[in-house]
């Protein structure tokens, strides 16, 4: 109970600092969109230079269950940033390691939101 808890916290504030980037970048406020986001990541406590892993030590290292789900979710949004930026061959790298990050993700209270992740993503170019 208390996991859950904490686990629907830890959602509840990721998912409001990722709206406020989505609609900061929407506005064209780009930097500040990053801000949200780099924000989030601290809240997840993603380790530094968790990009430079392949994506199935990435998954290992972050915990390998729902808080790589949420380090996905981190990455498609940060894919909406780099797209409003005009870099979208960014965006596509950072959709496709979302993605990978997703195949070796074991989520347990995050199931469904994995799926839903992963068909936006698959349907995104």
């Amino acid at each position: 109970m208390l996991r859950q808890d904490y686990i629907g916290r830890l959602i509840q504030q990721l998912t409001e600092a990722l709206a406020r980037a989505v609609k900061l970048a929407r506005e064209s406020k780009v930097d500040e969109a990053e801000a949200e986001i780099a924000s989030a990541e601290l809240s997840l406590a993603l380790p530094r230079g968790i990009e430079l892993f392949d994506a199935r030590s990435a998954a290992m290292v972050i915990g390998g269950g729902d808080k790589v789900v949420l380090a996905a979710l981190v990455l498609e949004h940060r894919a909406l940033v780099s797209g409003a930026r005009g870099d979208a061959a960014k965006a596509r790298r950072q959709r496709a390691r979302a993605r990978d990050l997703l195949d070796h993700a074991k989520p347990h209270e995050l199931l469904a939101e994995a799926g839903e992740l992963r068909a936006r993503l698959t349907s995104s170019p």
